[in-house]
């Protein structure tokens, strides 16, 4: 098992065996960052009665180690790892947690127990799967590893289909493997060895105020709040053994990070991509860079690039269907020639309102809640204007084209007799309910539903402000199944570790206290960042229109290795075999892809693509790698 994921830490690896009598056993991979030298796992408390295995970093552990030492406890290692016994120890499991700001799942054992507990962070920057079955209990980081297991196989989740067209990921806990499942954000699992009882509780989630009772404090005092937990974020990011670096585009998350950085260190590496198309931030983050003085690294992902999509799919566990994850893979192969560990600005847009359709779901509600009839209105208006008038509306570079109109019409039409989850997933739907049923083959066409992608939003929640609502659904899906896995799997792929301030728990909290004003003002959004912006850059950098990321698949169109690509998985015989769709549908889908270079079309073809591939790998295992 620790052979599969050797990527994932090519420095070491450590195996703990339970006690004689206790079938139990853990192991690790390890990428060395904290404690070069000593910081060898599974590591232990004083008298070996407590182990941990840990993957990712606890970055306040010189804070807690402090705490720790002064209770007496005793430490062997300087590493951030050993403060998981010995807080387990001093606060037990749900003490520990609460205290821990970082990136991790892990897995402590408790000998005098008997039982183990798994936990995986806050926001689910590192994954942690596990499957039970044939009197077995078995997890890991990536599913390749698992797989390595006799009693787990690689069967398909045929309910997972589904759910894959319409969000291009699979919603957790389920995942595209049937059997097994992932441990959910900010979740930790207590497995009792005697007798298999298993008990998984949630440990923190997004806090939302009640609106009706909600008292806010000045914006003067949230954003000197903003500016000094966003400063410390970084500060704690940085801690590290080795050097550090930054992935670096022409936004304001990753701008203000870099920026943060400097700070603490004058040389800096900083690292962009781009796809040598009209479609491109490298012009601003090469500006950006020159601006905060860093060495700066421009990576292209050129058309033999898609050539390297197997491999991708094959690191990812899952399929993801966004053409992107070629990106961040060639971004994390460029920056680990030089490093270890990289910050980033994800998690930004989640927290302080940074996408889109925030600001179209703000407004459509705003409307609405005086005109109850405008949503419906609206769609009869966009119906008739012509489908390049979307283009303007919206800040995307791709061309939205007759499907985008059609989607944005659906949205307005159905807007009153959906609830706010609905409402959030019908704009973000690749898929649509009638088109998945067209694509599907006749015994499969039944299973276009919304059983399991479509959580509910809770109960407690719906006195919340509208606009924290809807950010805090992204984060019991979105977030951690569609951003940040294409990032883990991507940098972990090439032993890079990424490091995300933006998500440092007491930063969360503090946007969720905030007024909606302080997110979204007028046109701008992220208004509390970029007011941080205008104090850091100058204004044609800090007030730099937002270009949404995205790998533009139409300019690939006619380069030979996506038609291979689309060839090879798309083909009639291939469709056919696999069973799931209906293959003139799939041959009309992707000649629609050609004639009219549509951004969905494109989108469509490629989670197609991703899909067959996933299978081809891992089910059929008809392409191998080591």
């Amino acid at each position: 098992m620790a052979k599969a994921m050797r990527h994932r830490g090519p420095d070491g690896e450590g195996i703990y065996e339970a006690p004689e009598g206790v079938a139990f056993s853990m192991g690790m991979v390890r990428l060395s960052i904290i404690d070069l030298h000593t910081g060898w796992q599974p590591v232990y408390n004083e008298d070996h009665s407590v182990a941990v295995c840990y993957n990712g970093e606890c970055y306040n552990y010189v804070e807690l180690r402090a705490e720790l030492e002064a209770k007496g406890h005793h430490f062997r290692t300087h590493s951030d790892t050993e403060c998981l016994v010995h807080g387990f120890e001093e606060w037990g499991i749900d003490g520990l947690l609460g205290r821990l700001n970082g990136m991790f799942a892990f897995c402590l054992y408790d000998v005098r127990k008997g039982e183990f507990h798994l936990a995986r962070d806050r926001f689910g920057q590192k994954p942690l799967y596990y499957h039970q079955g044939g009197g077995k209990f078995a997890f890991a980081s990536e599913v390749k590893s698992l797989l390595e297991c006799p009693q787990v196989s690689a069967e398909p989740n045929l309910d997972a289909i589904d759910a894959y067209l319409t969000l291009r990921n699979v919603p957790e806990p389920a995942t595209m493997f049937a059997g097994v499942k992932i441990l959910p954000v900010a979740h930790r699992m207590r497995y009792r060895m005697a007798d298999g009882d298993m008990e998984i509780k949630r440990y923190w989630e997004v806090p939302l105020l009640d609106e009706r009772t909600a008292v806010y404090k000045s914006e003067e005092a949230y954003f000197e709040a903003f500016e000094s937990l966003f400063d410390d974020a970084v500060r704690l990011c940085m801690r590290s053994d080795v050097p550090v670096g930054a992935y670096l585009s022409a936004g304001v998350d990753s701008s203000l990070t870099v920026a943060g950085m400097r700070k603490y260190s004058s040389d800096i590496n900083t690292y962009s991509i781009g796809f040598n198309s009209p479609v491109d931030e490298t012009a601003g983050a090469r500006e950006t860079a020159a601006f905060l003085g860093t060495k700066h690294h421009e990576i292209l992902c050129e058309a033999e690039d898609f050539n390297l999509l197997p491999k991708v799919v094959w690191h990812m566990d899952r399929p993801v269907g966004d053409a992107l994850i070629l990106a961040f893979y060639k971004l994390a192969q460029g920056a680990s020639k030089d490093l270890k560990v990289v910050l980033g600005g994800e998690g930004a847009d989640e927290a302080f309102a940074g996408y889109s359709f925030h600001k179209v779901m703000c407004q459509v509600e705003k409307v609405r809640r005086v005109f109850p009839f405008a949503p419906a209105l609206g769609a009869k208006v966009f119906e008739m204007l012509p489908h390049g008038v979307l283009n303007k509306l919206f800040s995307f570079p791709a061309d939205l084209g007759s499907q985008g109109q059609k989607r944005v019409v659906a949205f307005l039409k159905g807007y009153n007799g959906r609830d706010l989850n609905h409402n959030v997933n019908a704009l973000r739907t690749l898929w649509g309910q009638d088109e998945r049923r067209a694509v599907y083959s006749e015994g499969f066409k039944q299973r276009a539903n919304e059983s399991l992608w479509m959580n509910v939003e809770q109960e407690k929640d719906k006195h919340g402000p509208f606009l924290d609502r809807m950010l805090k659904l992204q984060f019991d899906e979105w977030l951690q199944d569609w951003a940040l896995i294409r990032q883990d799997k991507n940098t972990m792929a090439h032993s890079l570790e990424y490091r995300l301030p933006f998500l440092d728990h007491r930063l969360m909290e503090l946007a969720f206290s905030m007024p909606a004003e302080l997110k979204i003002r007028g046109k701008t959004d992220k208004y509390v960042e970029r007011r941080l912006a205008d104090k850091v850059f100058p204004e044609h950098i800090a007030r730099r229109k937002k270009i949404p990321f995205y790998l533009p698949v139409e300019f690939f169109l006619e380069k030979a290795p996506f038609q291979a690509l689309v060839k090879d998985n798309l083909n009639e015989a291939a469709v056919k075999r696999r069973g799931y769709f209906d293959p003139k549908a799939v041959t009309a889908l992707v000649e629609k892809m050609h004639a009219t270079r549509e951004f969905l079309y494109c989108k469509q073809v490629v989670s197609l693509v991703v899909l067959e591939l996933w299978h081809r790998i891992f089910v059929d295992r008809e392409i191998r790698f080591e």
